[in-house]
């Protein structure tokens, strides 16, 4: 019988580095060490998959019902959004503003139930890897199998939602990922059939009517932003936010989904779920139901920052230094990852509008993913 997933040593293509680099991935090396792995890859069968992907379809209407439910009951407070933003986010749900993308993590080791780690929902990367480069890869070492992975027809047709003939993207310039990142979400929305413009968050202006505008001072209709909002919402610039709120991609309502307070509230809301692991904003509330390795997560920590693995109040293991210090965490039960080989695995589920349309993974020796961690491609055996 086949293990539902497994990890598999191959050969890497004699010219990997120009494969990839050609179809715009030029991180494929972080302090020499490789990023993308040639060397190595995750097979897994159609059931386990499908598994995955059942998950985050699942979860992800959950994470909705929870938005309705943050909204109704007023639980601003737990999120820890200035009013500001958390008016913001209450009219961007209240009138449905369009969102394109979100990357659920979860831990799974081929038994029992997936488990949510967190909901990547605001600004996901590793985007292009995932929809492009590991196609690619397939295509080249295993075209006879299959991959869970629709990405790029998904971004081309949710694109097509959008009303503006022009889009303006918008990202921190100084990070090669990020502007690699916006430059291929361009091409899906130029495939759409939209224009597009690239420019950095920091040329972004306010015209005296009060109207965001770009580098050349025209106005902007509609702008996808990779730059997080809980970020914009500590920014001098935020109080010109409101008004022009309607225009940003991914809207203002998804503040919800990428605030780690989202893991409490939805074992509040389902106690018991399988899918989701005993998440509280109190230690004291975990502790007393006997659970004794747990992790630490700041509620706007990113890619590992701000991540502490615990056992009975004793630190295992920490991430990179948190993003805001001084913020709130909740205290999550430890799950274990897939391992093979020394290497901890994290499963990304993509996904598009409401649908689950990709996977891929991230592995580490250490049980933290940082944002240096190795990407593995996949495959799927029948």
């Amino acid at each position: 019988m086949r293990a539902p997933i497994r990890l598999e040593s191959r050969a890497p293509r004699p010219n990997w580095q120009e494969r990839v680099e050609s179809a715009g991935l030029t991180w494929h090396t972080a302090e020499g060490l490789p990023y993308w792995t040639e060397d190595r890859n995750l097979v897994l069968t159609l059931k386990a998959a499908e598994t995955l992907e059942d998950a985050a379809t699942e979860l992800h209407a959950m994470c909705l019902e929870a938005c309705e439910e943050i909204v109704k009951r007023g639980w601003w407070d737990r999120l820890c959004l200035p009013d500001t933003a958390a008016r913001m986010a209450e009219a961007s749900w209240m009138t449905s503003e369009l969102s394109i993308y979100g990357r659920f993590d979860f831990a799974w080791n081929g038994v029992g139930t997936p488990k949510l780690l967190e909901y990547n929902a605001d600004t996901p990367t590793s985007l292009l890897e995932a929809a492009v480069i590991q196609w690619q890869w397939l295509e080249d070492v295993a075209p006879e199998n299959d991959q869970l992975n629709s990405i790029h027809e998904a971004l081309v047709d949710r694109w097509k939602l959008v009303s503006d003939p022009m889009i303006h993207f918008a990202c921190a310039w100084d990070q090669p990922e990020d502007r690699q990142t916006i430059a291929y979400l361009a091409e899906t929305a130029e495939q759409a059939g939209k224009s597009a413009e690239l420019l950095d968050m920091a040329d972004i202006g306010l015209s005296p009517e009060g109207r965001f505008t770009d580098h050349l001072e025209r106005p902007i209709d509609r702008l996808f932003k990779l730059y997080p909002w809980e970020w914009m919402a500590r920014e001098p610039f935020f109080e010109s936010v409101p008004p022009e709120r309607h225009r940003f991609i991914e809207p203002a309502w998804k503040m919800m989904l990428s605030n780690k307070a989202l893991l409490a509230i939805l074992w509040e809301l389902n106690p018991g779920h399988p899918l989701l692991l005993p998440s509280f904003f109190k230690k004291e509330e975990l502790t007393s139901r006997d659970i004794n390795v747990w992790v630490e997560k700041t509620l706007f920590g990113r890619e590992g920052a701000g991540v502490n693995i615990v056992e009975r109040g004793r630190t295992l293991m920490s991430g990179q230094p948190a993003h805001f210090p001084t913020d709130p965490v909740i205290y999550q039960q430890h799950a274990s990852l897939f391992q093979a080989e020394g290497q901890h695995v994290v499963w990304g589920l993509w996904m598009v509008g409401d649908e689950c349309r990709g996977l891929s993974a991230r592995a580490d020796h250490s049980p933290i993913t940082g944002n240096l961690s190795r990407f593995l491609p996949h495959r799927i055996e029948g």
